[in-house]
C-alpha cells in the first residue's frame, strides 16, 4: 500500500504562494523614484485632490502667459501693402458697376424725344398754313363780294332769311312785305285745319288730318324756298288754329302769285276710296284751273297713287282769294293702303317735290318763262 502511494503521480496545486517581502521591496523602489520600463504598470494618482479642467499646472519658476484677446484669437496676421491694394480695386469695381449706362434705353430716349420735337414742329407748321390758307380765303370772299352786284347781295339777304317770312304765330309779317315784293313770285302755302279743327280721323282713330297736312306743307314750303326767284308764305307753321277768312287775307296781303292748300281726303264709314286729286274755283278766270291741272299731272308722276283728275268746288279757301289756288287732296286718310304711304316721310317728300314742281311750271309757263 505504501509502494502504490508513493508511485502515484503527485496533484499540482493551484494555490500561489506570493512572497511579501518581495512585493514590499518592489513597491518602495517605485516610490523612491525608480525608473519604469515600457511595460511597467501605471500608477494611479490617488491624490485627494482633483485637478480643474482645461487647466494647465505651472511649473515653479515659469513666467505666467497673459490670457489671449477674444477678438484676435481668429484673426490672421494681415499684410497692410495688399489689403490696401485690394480695398482700392474693390472701390474701383464698385465705381465701375454705377456708372454703367444702358445704351439700348439711352437710345430709345433720344428717339422719343427726336419724335416729340417732330411732331411739335409739324404742328406749328400745320397751325400756321390753316391760318394763312384763312387769311387768303377771306381775302377772296372779301373781294368777290366787293365786285357782286346789287342784285346778288338782294338775292343772298332774302334767302338767308326766307324762314324768318313768318310771325312767331304763323303768320305773315307786315315790316318784312317791301323786302318780299322784290321776289318774283309770291307763294302762299295753307297747311289745312289746326289745332282744335283737327280735320279727318284715320281708320285706326289716331291719326290727324291736320297734322299730317301741316307735315306736308312744311316740305312744300322747304322745297320753294330754295329756289332764288320764289318767295313763300304760311299761313301756320304750327298746332294752330287759323279762320279761313284769315288764310284767305294773307294771301291778298302778299299779294301772293299762287295758294297751294294741302288737306287729306276722307270717306264716310271708312270706305275703299283712294287716290290723289285736286280742286280749283268754278268758274275762275285767273288760272286756277290750269294751275290744278299742272300740280295733278305733275304730283302723279312723283308717286305711286291712282290720280283722281282735277275737280270744281267753291270751298271757303278758294272762293275768297283772288289768285290761282288750288286745294290738294293728298290721299285718303280713312283709306289704309293710302294712309300707310302718307306717313311715311320718304313719301311725303316725293309727294312735296311734284306738287313744288307743278306750281313752278304754272307760273314759269304764265310769265313765259318757258
Amino acid at each position: 500500500m505504501d509502494n502504490r502511494e508513493n508511485n502515484k503521480p503527485k496533484k499540482k496545486s493551484n494555490v500561489v504562494y506570493i512572497d511579501r517581502k518581495k512585493v514590499n521591496e518592489k513597491n518602495n523602489s517605485n516610490k523612491k523614484g525608480a525608473k519604469v520600463g515600457k511595460n511597467s504598470p501605471k500608477i494611479k494618482n490617488t491624490s485627494n485632490a482633483k485637478s480643474a479642467p482645461n487647466v494647465k499646472q505651472i511649473k515653479p519658476g515659469q513666467p505666467k502667459k497673459k490670457p489671449a484677446d477674444k477678438k484676435n484669437i481668429d484673426k490672421k496676421p494681415v499684410d497692410k501693402k495688399h489689403s490696401l491694394v485690394d480695398k482700392k480695386h474693390n472701390n474701383k469695381k464698385k465705381t465701375k458697376k454705377g456708372r454703367k449706362i444702358n445704351k439700348g434705353r439711352v437710345a430709345i430716349a433720344v428717339v422719343l424725344v427726336l419724335a416729340i420735337l417732330f411732331g411739335g414742329f409739324k404742328g406749328i407748321q400745320m397751325l400756321t398754313n390753316k391760318d394763312s390758307k384763312a387769311q387768303t380765303a377771306t381775302n377772296e370772299t372779301a373781294n368777290t363780294e366787293n365786285n357782286s352786284n346789287k342784285n346778288d347781295k338782294d338775292t343772298e339777304e332774302n334767302s338767308n332769311s326766307k324762314n324768318n317770312q313768318t310771325s312767331s304765330k304763323g303768320q305773315y309779317d307786315m315790316n318784312d312785305e317791301k323786302k318780299e315784293r322784290s321776289k318774283k313770285y309770291n307763294i302762299v302755302v295753307d297747311a289745312g285745319h289746326g289745332g282744335n279743327d283737327k280735320g279727318s280721323l284715320d281708320s285706326t282713330e289716331t291719326v290727324y288730318e291736320k297734322d299730317v297736312a301741316l307735315q306736308i306743307a312744311k316740305k312744300v314750303a322747304s322745297r320753294l324756298g330754295r329756289e332764288s326767284d320764289v318767295n313763300v308764305v304760311m299761313t301756320r307753321t304750327e298746332d294752330k288754329y287759323v279762320s279761313l277768312e284769315e288764310r284767305a287775307d294773307i294771301a291778298k296781303r302778299v299779294n301772293a302769285d299762287a295758294l297751294i292748300s294741302i288737306h287729306l281726303n276722307a270717306q264716310k264709314k271708312f270706305g275703299d276710296a283712294n287716290g290723289l286729286e285736286t280742286w280749283y274755283r268754278g268758274g275762275a278766270t285767273d288760272g286756277s284751273k290750269e294751275l290744278a291741272a299742272s300740280v295733278q299731272q305733275t304730283t302723279a308722276s312723283y308717286v305711286e297713287i291712282m290720280s283722281r283728275g282735277i275737280l270744281r268746288n267753291n270751298f271757303e279757301i278758294l272762293r275768297e282769294t283772288t289768285m290761282p289756288a288750288v286745294l290738294v287732296e293728298c290721299g285718303f286718310i280713312t283709306n289704309v293702303s293710302d294712309m300707310k304711304k302718307l306717313k311715311d316721310p320718304n313719301y311725303q317728300d316725293m309727294l312735296a317735290e311734284g306738287i313744288m314742281q307743278g306750281t313752278l311750271s304754272f307760273l314759269d309757263a304764265k310769265n313765259g318763262k318757258n
